[in-house]
Parts: structure tokens; sequence; C-alpha cells
């Protein structure tokens, strides 16, 4: 349907999605750490590098904190833009450019 358009898809779109889901992956493993106790906020270093991508991944997660509730202290919102990320990256986009059919 879009063929002429696939490049921007292997050249922006999954790089700049996989980039994206390897921030997420980081924010929670860091979040982990943090209430782990093996990194402190005290820290300026683990503070800015946190609230780095807190700053990219809250605007995408908070839409969708509104939708679904935490379970107790587990944000299911992060988990669920997971899920997102990786359907939009492999199957809708490569769907909608031609790359793949149905």
């Amino acid at each position: 349907m879009l063929e002429p358009l696939a490049p921007l898809y292997v050249y922006f779109l999954y790089p700049i999605l996989t980039l994206l889901f390897f921030v997420l992956l980081v924010y929670v493993v860091f979040g982990w750490l943090i209430v782990g106790g093996v990194v402190s906020l005290h820290n300026q270093t683990v503070r800015q590098i946190y609230s780095m991508l807190e700053s990219v991944v809250e605007p995408l997660a908070a839409p969708l904190r509104r939708i679904i509730p935490p379970l107790g202290q587990l944000d299911l919102s992060v988990f669920v833009l997971f899920l997102l990320i990786i359907f939009v990256r492999d199957w809708l986009l490569p769907v909608l450019f031609g790359l793949r059919s149905w």
C-alpha cells in the first residue's frame, strides 16, 4: 500500500521504536534498582539519569495510567507500553508499509 515509504520505516521508525524500547527497559530496571536500594537518588548522577529516562517515558505512560489502574505497587502502564511498542514496530508498521502481508 505505502511501499515507496518502506525506507522511512526501515531506516527511521524501526530504529526510533527500538531505541524507545531499550530506554523503557532501562527505566524499569533502574526503577527496580532504586526501590531495591542498590542505587540511591541522593547521588546526583543517578538522579540526572533517572530524570532523563523519566522525561522520555512519562509522557507516553501517563495517558495509559488514566486507563489502566495500578495493581498495588505494580504499574501496568509500562508493561502495556512495552506491548504497544512491539506491536507497532513489528506488526502494524510493516503491514502498513507493505513489508509484510496479513
